[in-house]
């Protein structure tokens, strides 16, 4: 009867374990699901063109991802549906048009990756125990960093740049484990990243610091 009464701490951890390493893959398409956010003010008449992001993300952030081939152009292409969703300018073009285009976007994704992280007290026998009582098990956490210039294309003059980045973060019990959308933090990091991006678009456009020259 002891040897039962002991066994059952063990075999709670091996099950979360195997639970957990179910619900700890990155599926894929979830961070480029999100729903572009929409730009504040009147649309500029400029025309950008945009380049393919570069990816300099450290290995941890590549490692994290294994699930996502082609993260630069994925990335690339949700930030390019955003912005020509936003209708702040009067086209976007990919690749650019270098005789229409008056602004070019370029830059770098410096940080993308999500990861699901198990609380240590799902491996402590006995206190692992309080899992059933609601304490979170696990915690998802998605972080997103891009690195872009708007330059012109007239010049080659960079006429500004922007350094953004978001975290997201949740926790999850036993009783609220999101099967088949890990990721959504990286979702959501990833689209208030756009959102700056476009705001310091906005605010600089409305500062007149947009202004290209021939």
């Amino acid at each position: 009867m002891r040897n039962r009464v002991g066994l059952r701490p063990l075999a709670l951890v091996v099950s979360l374990a195997l639970l957990l390493q179910g619900c700890a893959t990155l599926v894929g398409t979830v961070p480029f699901k999100y729903v572009p956010s929409l730009a504040s003010g009147e649309p500029f008449s400029l025309r950008l063109g945009m380049e393919k992001l570069v990816d300099k993300r450290p290995d941890g952030d590549r490692s994290a991802t294994e699930s996502i081939p082609d993260v630069d152009e994925k990335v690339t292409a949700k930030l390019l549906e955003d912005l020509r969703s936003s209708q702040m300018f009067t086209a976007v073009d990919f690749p650019i048009q270098a005789d229409k285009d008056d602004l070019i976007l370029k830059g770098e994704i410096k940080r993308f990756y999500w990861k699901l992280t198990p609380s240590p007290i799902v491996f402590i026998p006995i206190i692992n125990l309080l899992i059933y009582f609601g304490i979170p098990v696990h915690e998802a956490e998605g972080v997103a960093t891009l690195r872009v210039q708007l330059v012109s294309s007239k010049t080659g003059q960079t006429i500004a740049e922007y350094e953004k980045t978001s975290t997201r973060t949740a926790t999850f019990t036993l009783y609220n484990l999101k099967a088949g959308e890990a990721g959504s933090e990286l979702a959501d990091a990833f689209r208030d990243v756009a959102k700056q991006v476009k705001d310091s678009i906005v605010a600089d456009g409305k500062a007149g610091r947009l202004a290209v020259r021939n």
